[in-house]
């Protein structure tokens, strides 16, 4: 632009100097016309930046990591003048990797009109996608001056986890046991009346309706029953849901973890078997969810996960505390699935160290050399690889603008 206003100048120098050789009419009235041309432009510039608006909307709901889905641009103009030379600052982002991208779209202003763009989009990894329009530059013809004009538009779509199967082939869920085949726990008594866990000497306070009449009656002294704690018949599915590493593999890697939690979550609850879900939260610790059987009650705690951001790396040695007290703690008999973007060697102590770990699978995210090497160790708990193909990961799509055509307002 800073070319197109010297060359003006350079032209209003030479009228200046036509009219200085050639004293007539033609040369002073070709001056004049020079010097108030430009006027008419930055007017009409000026009507086009205060009549212009824009607005985002995307064309579908429930996107899956790998769908292409886009974002149409309109550009609206109220005004009667128009522009051939604008361009739109755009910036979109994923909440999974958090890196804010830009891109500039050139686009024609229409008078009295409404211009759609389409940008397409392909997603690497599921998340939040965001996308924002920030700003407009709208140029007269000779491109002599520009206005600016600052917006705030803001869309956003939620992608899920993709289903395409990412659990090892010889996985199967553990079926719900039938309630005469209930399993009890063989360390702790509870409050089951079906089944007995153990029997000692009657002590003050203990109640009566718990004397075995028939074994005290045989050894002369009140005997009392302790009743059986049942072990729960739900699975409770863990998801570490963190950044582990450098980008852009730490994403790839929680996107992963992610498609494998949501394959598991659908498999058991199309078997009918409930689960409970949990995550860790950073400074509350690791929640869980009520028993779910339905797909659709998965399905929205899963979109609520997705929609907020990982917990940073950072957050590891306050999420192992938090898993070692889930697990050595009041759900020490639970069956759990542990869902990990990354195998860490602390992780695999803490995982030795826990009573009973032959009750806890672990789905673990890994490159394909990676999972070579655990074949060659035993652990006492089922551990399958979720191999991370990087390549593929790196070659995937990234946003393409396209032009939608003809203005279809």
């Amino acid at each position: 632009m800073i070319r197109n206003k010297l060359l003006y100048a350079v032209l209003l120098v030479i009228l200046l100097l036509f009219l200085i050789l050639y004293r007539g009419k033609l040369s002073l009235e070709v001056l004049i016309f020079a010097v108030v041309f430009p006027v008419f432009p930055l007017i009409a510039l000026i009507r086009i930046k205060s009549s212009v608006s824009v607005s985002l909307r995307h064309n579908k709901e429930n996107i899956r990591r790998g769908e292409s889905f886009y974002w149409i641009l309109q550009v609206q103009n109220d005004s009667l003048f128009s522009s051939a030379n604008a361009t739109a600052d755009v910036e979109y982002r994923s909440s999974m990797d958090g890196r804010m991208r830009k891109m500039k779209i050139s686009l024609p202003v229409l008078p009295r009109n409404v211009q759609r763009i389409r940008l397409n989009f392909h997603t690497a990894t599921c998340g939040v996608m965001e996308l924002r329009v920030t700003r407009m530059d709208i140029y007269d013809p000779l491109r002599l001056f520009h206005r600016k004009k600052r917006f705030r538009v803001r869309d956003a779509v939620t992608v899920m986890p993709s289903t395409v199967p990412v659990l090892p082939p010889d996985w199967a869920p553990q079926p719900k046991p039938d309630a005469d085949a209930s399993e009890y726990s063989k360390y702790k008594p509870g409050d089951d009346p079906s089944e007995i866990f153990d029997l000692h000497a009657y002590r003050e306070g203990d109640p009566v309706s718990r004397i075995h009449w028939k074994l005290s009656s045989k050894l002369d002294t009140l005997m009392i029953k302790e009743y059986s704690l049942p072990l729960s018949d739900d699975c409770t599915l863990l998801a570490d849901y963190r950044l582990t590493g450098e980008m852009p593999e730490a994403a790839f890697r929680t996107d992963l973890m992610m498609s494998a939690l949501t394959t598991a979550a659908d498999t058991l609850a199309h078997r009918g078997v409930r689960c409970k879900m949990a995550l860790y939260h950073a400074g509350t610790g690791i929640g869980l969810t009520d028993p779910m059987k339905e797909p659709g009650e998965c399905f929205q705690w899963i979109a609520g996960m997705v929609q907020s951001a990982p917990v940073p790396e950072t957050e590891g040695s306050a999420f192992l505390t938090e898993l070692a007290e889930l697990l050595c703690g009041a759900h020490v008999h639970d069956r759990l699935m542990l869902f990990i973007p990354r195998m860490t060697p602390e992780l695999e102590e803490l995982l030795l160290s826990v009573p009973n770990p032959e009750r806890i699978t672990v789905f673990a995210v890994m490159l394909p050399e990676e999972a070579g090497a655990i074949h060659e160790e035993q652990t006492p708990y089922p551990l399958f690889p979720v191999l991370l193909d990087t390549q593929a990961c790196l070659t995937a799509g990234e946003a393409r603008p396209e032009e939608g055509g003809e203005d279809d307002a």
